[in-house]
């Protein structure tokens, strides 16, 4: 048998994703984003692993996170040389700046809300 380690999402990446689902972002995006800023890299597998989802979810999340270019992404051939290489994921700019461009959309929608609730006043 061969000894394996592997992350798992610990109390502050829960968090991290939790806050981020709650912001409007998908679970699977929201739990990517996390496992991935809390390391310097993560394989597919890895992903995987680490946020308790199933490999199609992190080919879709990936789909998000490269629309946003959130993400960068390299391949690596396996030890064995024999099979697909490998894709690394690493996040390819920092947490803050999602938070930061996240915190943005929700100002735009929330002053759209309060406009829409001013106009109503006006009607009534």
């Amino acid at each position: 048998m061969k000894e394996l380690s592997i992350q798992v999402m610990g109390e502050h990446e829960h968090e991290i994703a939790e806050l981020l689902q709650g912001l409007g972002l998908p679970k699977i995006v929201s739990r990517t984003i996390a496992c991935l800023s809390s390391t310097n890299e993560m394989t597919s597998r890895d992903l995987e692993a680490a946020a308790a989802i199933r490999q199609p979810e992190v080919s879709a999340a990936m789909r998000v996170l490269r629309a946003n270019k959130w993400i960068s992404e390299r391949e690596e051939k396996k030890k064995t040389g024999k099979g697909r290489p490998v894709k690394v994921y690493k996040l390819g700019v920092p947490l803050r700046q999602i938070v930061e461009l996240l915190e943005s959309d929700k100002l735009v929608s929330n002053e759209e809300t309060m406009s829409d609730i001013q106009r109503l006043r006006e009607l009534a």
